[in-house]
């Protein structure tokens, strides 16, 4: 038999036994959380899963049960056993509560290391997969390499009508899905010469292809340009504020 069919195999036996899982959990509707010997996120993407945890990775997952309010969540995890309740209160304070915890919801929590009947962190994984969009106008090639008071001549004796045709808004994003995989939005797959001879240019967008929650931060992850590390700042039904190295980027809820 060859590897990969032999592989393909135990990956749709795996998918099988975790939806059998997954419903028994939710018909019925804790858990061992090992300490993370690091904080490094790993480079190997193939090793995070929202069942299969990463190496390091002290994120619980599991699901919402009946019972969470705005002080506890009750959460099922994946590992199997009986719902344990967690106090939610000093995360909500802190605006550590992503998403608002509906039964069956896919959840991500991170504990307290001093208390364990406390989360930190909560991430409603349901609440955060959509599609997530933000308009961007573009700018003049080079025209920030010139001075600024022959920028604003520039854009002074510009015609309106050619202005109009020329800073057109246009919407960029991504669609997050269940199966932490990410499409682009707005991007085009293959980049076109008239873009080139365009005389303006839009802020370079990153075309994400995967994602993943390792220790509370969400990673988007490129085939070329490896992962972006972000920490979600807000999560409600149509905003989306993510926390980047070097910015901080905002989103609507696309439908």
């Amino acid at each position: 038999m060859r590897p990969k069919t032999l592989t393909k195999m135990k990956n749709t036996l795996f998918i099988s036994v975790f939806t059998a899982t997954i419903i028994t959990a939710i018909t019925a509707c804790g858990g061992n959380s090992g300490k993370a010997k690091s904080d490094e996120i790993p480079t190997d993407s193939m090793a995070y899963s929202i069942v299969k945890k990463a190496k390091g990775d002290s994120t619980l997952y599991g699901l919402a049960c009946d019972g969470c309010t705005d002080s506890v969540v009750v959460f099922l995890p994946y590992e199997g056993g009986d719902p344990v309740t967690y106090e939610i209160i000093d995360a909500l304070r802190m605006g550590k509560v992503f998403g608002r915890p509906k039964i069956g919801d896919r959840l991500a929590l991170m504990i307290n290391p001093a208390d364990k009947e406390e989360a930190t962190l909560v991430i409603n994984l349901d609440d955060l997969q959509g599609s997530w969009c933000n308009t961007f106008m573009p700018k003049f090639r080079d025209l920030d390499k010139m001075p600024q008071r022959l920028q604003r001549r520039i854009m002074t004796n510009m015609p309106d009508s050619v202005r109009q045709k020329l800073l057109v808004p246009k919407e960029f994003g991504f669609e997050i899905k269940g199966s932490n995989t990410v499409s682009p939005i707005g991007l085009r797959q293959m980049a076109q010469t008239t873009d080139e001879m365009s005389p303006v240019e839009y802020p370079k967008q990153k075309r994400y292809s995967e994602w993943h929650i390792y220790n509370g931060h969400l990673l988007l992850e490129t085939k070329k340009h490896g992962i972006d590390t972000a920490d979600i700042v807000l999560l409600r039904p149509d905003t989306l504020v993510l926390r980047f190295k070097d910015k901080e980027q905002g989103y609507y809820k696309k439908n």
